[in-house]
């Protein structure tokens, strides 16, 4: 008999021995492969015997599918098919700096190159069954931006704590993205790589007391024992420069969206910005878009690994709008 969403923090370890590593070892399937641009690749596969839905699954930055084993688990039982991706430069995907801790990309639309290369090497989609994305964080935003350079066929999109604004204190999103591209142009003059942004550092495991992600002590240091295999430090100027120019295009990018969206908003978020979040969806409702928002109380940035009560919400939530 399977533990209860709301039971599973008090028996974490029956949890991971009795449901998830035997989830794991019957249906994960890994998967290699090269970008467009000659870089490994990690993603992963999860076919259900009797799916009706297929799941798009984007972790937000720093983060590989690994951590996500209880998500994975948990959307698959909706009786759905799960893709979920390694992003360029983080997890078991392959770094694109001599510095491998330093968090980097080119270009934001890389990974939504990288999303839509996998997804047609994988055929995950090559299925009549409704398509889906549940997205995390940084996650969101390769989701909005994929759909809008792509324009997949997706029925529902549901983005998780999304980063649609980067937590700059007063600083405006545009005023932010000018100051990124200063300190990233003057950083390439005196560095041979991109360097840390002003109070990025390299990694370093956060204390649980000390945390700002999750209310849940054994999910925080379940993904902490694995994050720490794949360590990744704080992003470059590189990195901020580009997330604010992306970051900035796409409320009016919203315009485009072609299907329903639950936002789960968390209410004590500090990592991304909450009035971001309240100006995109103001955006997406002025374009008559199927956007529903919803504040998740009391939960911190990392909603889908949230304290049992938080989270058991959060999921019901989700599988009665993947569902509906």
């Amino acid at each position: 008999m399977s533990i209860g969403l709301t039971e599973r923090e008090v028996n974490w370890q029956g949890f991971i021995a009795q449901e998830i590593t035997p989830f794991w070892q019957r249906y994960h399937q890994a998967i290699e492969l090269t970008t467009m641009d000659g870089l490994t690749q990690y993603c992963a596969t999860f076919l259900h015997p009797e799916a009706k839905r297929n799941i798009i699954l984007l972790p937000g930055r720093v983060e590989t599918y690994l951590k996500y084993q209880e998500v994975i688990y948990d959307l698959f039982n909706t009786q759905a098919n799960v893709f979920v991706i390694d992003h360029r430069g983080q997890g078991q995907s392959q770094r694109l700096l001599k510095d491998s801790e330093k968090g980097f990309v080119a270009h934001f639309n890389h990974y939504a190159e990288d999303l839509e290369k996998a997804l047609a090497y994988t055929r995950f989609l090559d299925n009549n069954l409704p398509n889906c994305v549940v997205a995390h964080s940084m996650g969101s935003a390769i989701a909005l931006n994929w759909l809008h350079l792509y324009q997949p066929k997706i029925k529902k999109l549901v983005l998780c704590a999304p980063m649609l604004g980067i937590n700059a204190g007063l600083l405006p999103q545009k005023t932010a993205f000018y100051i990124a591209s200063v300190v990233d142009c003057l950083n390439r003059i005196f560095r041979s790589e991109p360097g840390y942004f002003f109070g990025q550092v390299p990694y370093h495991r956060p204390d649980f007391a000390e945390n700002v992600l999750t209310g849940s002590k054994v999910r925080f240091e379940y993904g902490q024992d694995i994050q720490a295999q794949y360590k990744l430090g704080g992003v470059t100027t590189t990195w901020l420069k580009e997330a604010l120019r992306l970051i900035n295009r796409l409320p009016s990018q919203s315009r485009f969206l072609n299907c329903d969206v639950l936002l789960l908003q968390a209410e004590k978020d500090v990592v991304v910005s909450l009035t971001a979040q309240d100006k995109w969806h103001e955006y997406a409702s002025e374009f008559d878009k199927n956007a529903i928002k919803r504040l998740v109380k009391n939960a911190r940035h990392e909603i889908l690994m949230e304290s049992d009560d938080i989270r058991a919400e959060v999921i019901t939530q989700i599988r009665h709008f993947l569902q509906g």
